[in-house]
């Protein structure tokens, strides 16, 4: 008896599979940029996110101090001042962080956030060395470097020169002889901002890590402090003309803002909203300073 041909299952040839692998990869070229462009933007969703919490935090802040604007690096006055009335940056479990930590704005913002350092800490190598020094049971920061590498590296850097006042490494604005040169340059009261929704207090920031405290890793996606374009007249302009995303010199490309969203940033605004900027934005001066009047505003010295 002879066998039915339609009654056996037909393979398929060389030539079917071949076409059914190249479909499947015409596919997977096509899903592959979607779905990296989904996590780039859920990764931008997140840090607004964080954003928007660290401005929470930086409102208490100002209205537990009556209006005061945070200042982004303490002076030595200042900080002996707090010491002596106890008032200096503590960890959960109640001792001091020291100076060379706490002269920085991330440990005297943090206690608002309740101490929780993942909103504002969101590059994986700077959490995992956070969350190593992470005590299991009181959640509290105990070792000495570990303090310093969450006061240096938070996501967002903080426009102090403008907003709050203190740079680390520039005294100029803040010292008697800079004040009679260039009059005040910053806000530190929040009654004194003409345009809070203009403003912009925080930006992502980046900066090149501290061969000691994360050796090997190059380019942070954080840092305190970021500078803004143009500053003084007798300086010209500070930042390069094209931002690089993998520059070796992230303060003088681009004053250490970081551009980590598809050539965006994250700015954060006085009066409390978070948004993403280009390239434009952040040269636009009138975004850094009250008292800005163009794009590239400098500030100007006083005649004798």
């Amino acid at each position: 008896m002879k066998n039915n041909p339609s009654t056996h299952s037909r393979a398929f040839t060389l030539i079917e599979l071949l076409v059914v692998i190249a479909i499947i990869s015409v596919l997977i070229g096509i899903l592959l940029p979607a779905l990296g462009s989904a996590r780039a933007s859920a990764r931008a969703v997140r840090e607004q996110a964080g954003m928007a919490q660290l401005l929470v935090a930086y409102q208490m802040y100002a209205d537990d101090n009556r209006g005061k604007l945070l200042t982004g690096f303490l002076s030595n006055d200042h900080w002996a001042a707090m010491v002596e009335d106890h008032s200096e940056p503590k960890d959960l479990r109640g001792n001091s962080v020291g100076a060379i930590a706490g002269k920085r704005y991330p440990w005297r913002l943090i206690p608002y956030l309740d101490y929780q350092f993942d909103g504002i800490y969101l590059d994986p190598t700077v959490t995992e060395s956070l969350s190593s020094s992470l005590d299991a049971v009181n959640n509290s920061m105990h070792d000495e470097s570990l303090q310093y590498v969450a006061s240096l590296y938070p996501s967002f850097g903080l426009n102090s020169y403008f907003v709050g006042g203190g740079a680390n490494g520039d005294n100029l604005p803040w010292s008697e002889a800079g004040r009679r040169i260039f009059g005040k340059m910053h806000v530190d009261k929040l009654h004194q901002v003409r345009r809070p929704s203009y403003l912009m207090s925080f930006s992502t920031a980046r900066s090149i890590a501290e061969p000691s405290l994360l050796p090997g890793y190059g380019l942070v996606e954080g840092y305190f402090i970021v500078k803004p374009p143009h500053l003084y007249s007798t300086s010209g302009r500070q930042w390069d003309d094209v931002y690089v995303a993998n520059t070796e010199t992230p303060e003088s490309n681009s004053g250490g803002v970081s551009l980590r969203h598809k050539g965006k940033g994250i700015a954060g605004m006085l009066d409390g909203h978070a948004e993403q900027w280009g390239w434009e934005d952040y040269n636009d001066m009138q975004h850094w300073s009250n008292n800005a009047t163009k794009a590239d505003w400098e500030v100007q010295a006083r005649l004798p």
